[in-house]
């Protein structure tokens, strides 16, 4: 995987053709801030050890939105940040509140987990809970990612992804010639997204699949990465599936296989006319019980508030 993209050079980036630099607190703000914004131009947690490999890393979009934000609250004379709501307690497997807490050292609680909170700047939303099964889950609130014992690599990582309020989405020809064989005119509905995922190179896709989860129609596909793959030989080492059009990293790449090997279920739902793209994935040697564990909480997800 590529690495991080380094918070300084956007910092300075941005300030290229104003300041010179950013008053300490401002800049130290600014840098946190980044390192913890999720891709989307929506601003959440989002974690920076095992995660952040989870998805394709920085958002020039939403750093330059984060670092607007923090210097303005924090510059002198600027009004007291007002923020989000402060998150709650965690919550007892019992009660029916979601948890709003990150991961622990030991994972998230068991119980009802939002894992997707998606609001537009058009007012469109999307809020996605599901319900953590057992121990060993990882997942900061509304990050749209959940990993088995923090882990998403071969050969027994497990974990999943979800990009809510999907307007277009860009399909990679090849996943690993991406750079070259981005498609012109991108899926807006599922059934193009799930026919331009069928037709990708190399993935051994299955049949499409008609499903239906919390209540919202939609479609679910299965693809392969090539056992044999050799992501270094891809373009910048990535063997990237998509390019949402709400996330625009340098790279352009919005998902990406971890390494050889990983099965991913796509499904992927139109929810009040906005597609969601829940992406689970896997390996061979994935143990059962944690695909099992995995394919509940995918099968537990419910919409709205």
């Amino acid at each position: 995987m590529t690495a991080s993209r380094d918070p300084d050079r956007l910092i300075h980036a941005f300030l290229g053709e104003g300041l010179d630099e950013l008053p300490d607190p401002v800049y130290d703000a600014v840098r946190d801030r980044i390192e913890t914004t999720r891709q989307r131009a929506v601003i959440g947690p989002w974690r920076t050890s095992d995660m952040n490999r989870y998805l394709k890393p920085g958002l020039a979009a939403a750093a330059v939105v984060v670092i607007a934000v923090v210097a303005f609250n924090l510059l002198p004379g600027a009004p007291a940040p007002g923020g989000g709501p402060t998150p709650s307690p965690s919550v007892s497997p019992s009660e029916a509140e979601p948890s709003t807490q990150p991961s622990t050292a030991a994972g998230l609680p068991e119980g009802p987990h939002v894992l997707f909170n998606f609001q537009s700047l058009e007012g469109a939303s999307v809020q996605m809970t599901v319900t953590i099964p057992a121990p060993g889950w990882f997942g900061d609130w509304g990050s749209g990612i959940l990993l088995k014992n923090d882990n998403p690599d071969p050969p027994e990582g497990s974990g999943m992804i979800v990009f809510a309020g999907v307007e277009d989405l860009y399909v990679y020809g090849d996943p690993c010639a991406w750079s070259t064989t981005r498609p012109d005119t991108p899926a807006t509905t599922v059934d193009e997204a799930v026919a331009a995922l069928a037709a990708q190179a190399s993935r051994d896709a299955s049949a499409p699949a008609d499903i239906t989860l919390g209540g919202y129609t939609g479609k679910a596909i299965t693809l392969h990465v090539p056992d044999d793959a050799n992501l270094a030989d891809c373009d910048e080492g990535i063997f990237a599936m998509f390019q949402e059009s709400a996330v625009s990293g340098v790279d352009g790449v919005s998902r990406y296989a971890q390494g050889p090997g990983q099965i991913d279920e796509v499904w992927i739902l139109d929810v009040d006319g906005l597609m969601v793209v829940i992406d689970w994935a896997y390996y061979e040697g994935t143990p059962a019980d944690d695909v099992a564990e995995l394919r509940a909480i995918v099968e537990s997800a419910t919409f709205g508030e």
